[in-house]
């Protein structure tokens, strides 16, 4: 194919190649990024946009925490990490029938020793129930943290009381997998 061109010709054009297709998955990322923020702004406005109502209702809002055991790739290092959260309830956004959606917003440290392994993460999160107390979950978010890029995670909860639930939930990011253990605080 190239045999009109010297070697160096032919690992230039290779190199502007590979460049090229890095740069093209990069702008892709950031737009699906751009995407997704821009979907749970819309769908957060919605509650907004109710006239005479206020910015946020409080029995909307929640607050959790919890631990989470955290491991990169096929690390056999895996680490305690915790995370702080505050959610805010959708009821306007009806996205099936029995299910619930809302807006995640936190900050979790993975709890790698000698990194810089923290951040803050935003999610769009579907939940409903399964039987009597027990219930389901789903996200989708980027982490903007040390470990950037999409998240996607599924899990069960517990309501203890009408304003306590606990969830155990699997995450997976770019880089680091987490399993955790939170407690939810409704308002």
């Amino acid at each position: 194919m190239y045999t009109c061109l010297d070697g160096w010709k032919v690992a230039l054009i290779r190199c502007v190649i590979a460049i090229l297709h890095t740069e093209i998955i990069d702008m892709t990322i950031k737009f699906a990024r751009a995407g997704l923020l821009g979907f749970i702004s819309l769908s957060f406005s919605g509650a907004l946009l109710a006239e005479n109502a206020p910015i946020l209702e409080r029995n909307q809002l929640a607050i959790g925490g919890g631990i989470s055991l955290n491991s990169v790739g096929n690390s056999v290092d895996d680490e305690v990490g915790f995370q702080l959260f505050a959610a805010y309830a959708l009821p306007t956004v009806n996205v099936l029938q029995y299910v619930n959606s809302s807006v995640e917003l936190g900050y979790m440290d993975y709890g790698f020793d000698g990194k810089n392994t923290n951040g803050i993460w935003g999610n769009f999160v579907l939940d409903g129930s399964i039987k009597s107390d027990w219930g389901w979950l789903a996200r989708l978010g980027l982490d903007l943290g040390d470990d950037s890029g999409f998240m996607i995670g599924a899990g069960a909860s517990y309501e203890l009381n009408p304003k306590l639930s606990l969830r155990v939930e699997y995450v997976v990011r770019d880089d680091i997998d987490s399993l955790q253990l939170n407690i939810l605080h409704r308002f």
